[in-house]
């Protein structure tokens, strides 16, 4: 897993237009989604996710949900991210099965990230590493943590937290497989900006 990771926040986008949000970007060569809703699931949210993953299948992309592995399993989607307080790496890989994508939050702990790969996810995600209102109380991340694990996991890793179009082009520079922006990419000139500065920066446009 390699690419810009947009994070589809019920408080950053909307989801009555979600579908055309996303296929905007994927003219853009966005490819990995994760749905993230923190409200009680009702009919609207699953039928909104249906019609996304019909979208992603269509254009070769990895739609994920956020903490709801039973509905994940339910709808067939292509994982899960999952965080500390939610169910636990074991019982959700018992769950979706080996072929599953299972993205593991390690906020600042190293050590958490170690067992997350031991026990076999798909990749881990390290942040926030900027200023963030998607989430209550986000954990800073220390750089240092960041570049150590580089250095010991051979599993994907990701940052996540207040990326936008003014520190982008930093954290680029980390070289991390996975850059996840959520509020950041809410806007079609957002998306528009974000995707040239990194696929030029990666030389795939």
């Amino acid at each position: 897993m390699k690419g810009l990771y947009v994070i589809l926040d019920e408080n950053n986008f909307d989801f009555s237009n979600l579908k055309n949000c996303v296929q905007h970007m994927i003219n853009f060569k966005i490819r990995i989604f994760q749905v993230r809703v923190k409200s009680k699931f009702n009919s609207f949210h699953i039928d909104t996710i249906i019609s996304l993953k019909a979208l992603c299948k269509q254009n070769n992309c990895i739609l994920l949900l956020n903490d709801n592995v039973k509905l994940a399993d339910e709808l067939n989607l292509d994982g899960v991210h999952i965080g500390s307080d939610d169910l636990n790496f074991i019982e959700a890989r018992k769950i979706l099965g080996n072929n599953k994508i299972i993205g593991v939050s390690c906020y600042d702990n190293l050590s958490d990230a170690l067992t997350a790969e031991k026990y076999g996810a798909s990749y881990v995600s390290f942040g926030s590493g900027f200023k963030t209102s998607t989430k209550i109380n986000p954990v800073k991340l220390n750089i240092s943590t960041f570049n150590e694990a580089k250095n010991i996991l051979k599993i994907p890793i990701c940052l996540i937290g207040g990326i936008n179009t003014n520190n982008v082009q930093d954290v680029i520079n980390l070289n991390c497989d996975l850059i996840a922006i959520s509020k950041g990419l809410s806007s079609k000139k957002d998306v528009e900006i974000i995707s040239k500065i990194y696929y030029e920066k990666n030389k795939i446009i």
